[in-house]
């Protein structure tokens, strides 16, 4: 599935945010519906003002990312105040890789304070169990003074409505500009922060730097004698796959179904395609058959690791890091990820396939999701909405700056160690580094990995080479109530009956009664209020 719709938070969530706000959204009336998009359309977005300072290798485009092929030497320190009040400041996160320790053991963390004038007090948990910690905390109204939203979380404008503030005087227009770096973050960006015809958060931008494709062990298939695959076809895509696998040995081709890619082959849409106002749902179309059963062609062939379908994210990387699977469907983020929690060595490479057509010619691959999350902050914090923002404008300086040097790698000599311009982290400058600052805000990714030159260049490639073709989610900046609602039980059902298919459980032919349950439970009013809200941010009214 596209990451906008990887992780669904689970129904208890909705529930909690009923608890917070004292009621649920109310669906409201057409009318109510075309009232609200056009409320939240006449908001003026933030000024995006490009930061200039620093000038790219590798330079990108308004799709392509910038690309660096070595630390700037004498990186520009941007801010000269500490943004804090003095005063301890709290965060809820979720966080990729492994519990770092804790402050009073954390020499990062530390010295993150000092420089920010604050302490800043963490609550983390694993991407896998952030969902309950959320729903918990939103439950209990026990909100941090900073708010890491999943932008998949129910019912959002409710909640923001009831316990975050309203930062639109603070950011609307040329006001953002008093925050340079939020200021640096594209425009489009911040209509994912708009709710209730306001303002109501920070992003923290992902788009090109999300999507996902298919990542591979380029060291694993150059030991086999394959150097730069590039399947033209499923049917090459399949082949490449039973050569990777060798059960015997517990090595498979793929650390999951690779179902995503094999839908991007056929043209399946991104979550949700608008043609003359209409949408379809990506479950609508008639290729997800073809997709289905070409999935279940790859599992009958033994080419997944048969763990796949019990296993959590943290374990389908740990899988592909340490070499038990050559590919895995992911993103540009965790290609970088992957070189951090790397301990196979020099030896360990990584790159991307392009999507070939299923037949031939050329796929179509998902841009990924605009944001990671939003990030809010609560109406019962003690602190000053700009405090607040002071603190986010700092997380989000960009790279080839003095903070993000520190941000990202920490302290010379102890977190990292300078290889010519490069900081390359240490042992110790993995763990302690990982608590989370990049889910307050953060700038857009830049390619780069320190003192592997390749990596950004192989990835600016590749972006480079699919940029024209990405297929954009037509429901973005949309709200539909329905689809805030219900869309969890709604998906975990279709998704639950892929599972089945491609195990060979169920016959490809129950996708199509499905679908059509999925349209009566829900789809149908989904689209409709989807079309509603396309419509009155088209015409304005």
């Amino acid at each position: 599935m596209p990451v906008s719709r990887r992780t669904f938070l689970g129904g208890g969530l909705a529930a909690a945010a009923v608890a917070v706000t004292g009621t649920p959204m109310l669906a409201g009336c057409a009318s109510d519906k075309k009232s609200s998009a056009a409320a939240n359309l006449a908001v003026k977005l933030p000024t995006y003002t490009k930061y200039g300072e620093i000038k790219p290798d590798l330079p990108g485009t308004d799709v392509v990312l910038d690309g660096f092929l070595k630390y700037p030497a004498n990186p520009v320190k941007a801010i000269t105040e500490a943004p804090g009040d003095g005063k301890p400041i709290t965060f809820m996160t979720n966080i990729p890789g492994a519990i770092p320790p804790a402050a009073d053991k954390n020499q990062f963390w530390q010295a993150l304070n000092q420089r920010l004038g604050s302490d800043l007090q963490i609550s983390m948990a694993s991407n896998d169990e952030y969902k309950d910690k959320f729903a918990t905390r939103v439950a209990g109204g026990d909100l941090p003074d900073i708010i890491n939203i999943p932008t998949d979380t129910p019912q959002i404008p409710g909640l923001v409505k009831a316990k975050c503030m309203d930062l639109t005087e603070h950011l609307s227009g040329d006001a953002v500009k008093k925050y340079p770096f939020l200021a640096n973050i594209p425009t489009q960006y911040w209509k994912g922060c708009v709710f209730n015809g306001a303002i109501y958060g920070v992003p923290v931008p992902r788009g090109m730097s999300r999507t996902s494709l298919a990542l591979y062990r380029a060291d694993l298939l150059a030991a086999k004698g394959i150097k730069d695959p590039a399947p033209k076809s499923f049917e090459e895509f399949f082949d490449l796959a039973k050569e990777m696998t060798a059960a015997k040995q517990n090595k498979w081709a793929w650390t999951r179904v690779p179902l995503s890619t094999i839908r991007q082959m056929l043209g399946v849409p991104n979550v949700w395609k608008e043609e003359g106002g209409k949408f379809t749902s990506m479950f609508e179309d008639e290729a997800n058959l073809e997709a289905l059963e070409a999935a279940r062609k790859m599992v009958a062939a033994g080419v997944i690791n048969p763990d796949a379908f019990g296993d959590k994210a943290t374990a389908r990387k740990q899988w592909f890091n340490g070499g038990i699977a050559a590919f895995d469907y992911d993103s540009f983020v965790a290609w970088n990820q992957y070189y951090n929690d790397n301990t196979a060595g020099d030896a360990f490479a990584v790159n991307m396939l392009d999507v070939p057509g299923f037949d031939g010619g050329e796929g179509k691959p998902w841009m990924g999701a605009a944001l990671n999350n939003v990030t809010s902050f609560s109406k019962d914090s003690k602190h000053s909405a700009e405090t607040l923002l002071k603190i986010a404008n700092w997380m989000a300086a960009p790279f080839g700056t003095e903070e993000y040097l520190f941000r990202k790698y920490g302290v010379a000599g102890r977190h990292y160690t300078l290889q010519g311009t490069d900081p390359v982290p240490t042992k110790v400058g993995v763990v302690e580094t990982g608590i989370g600052l990049q889910y307050i805000s953060d700038s857009q990714l830049a390619l780069y990995w320190a003192g592997k030159p390749d990596v950004p260049q192989k990835q600016h490639a590749i972006q480079e080479k699919v940029a024209s073709r990405l297929v954009y989610d037509a429901s973005y900046g949309l709200y539909s109530d329905t689809q805030s609602k219900k869309q969890t039980q709604l998906t975990k059902t279709m998704t639950d009956l892929e599972g089945q298919i491609v195990q060979g459980r169920k016959p490809v032919s129950d996708w199509t009664a499905a679908v059509q349950t999925w349209k009566s439970s829900g789809g149908d009013k989904i689209r409709g209020e989807l079309q509603d809200a396309f419509a009155a941010a088209a015409g304005g009214k």
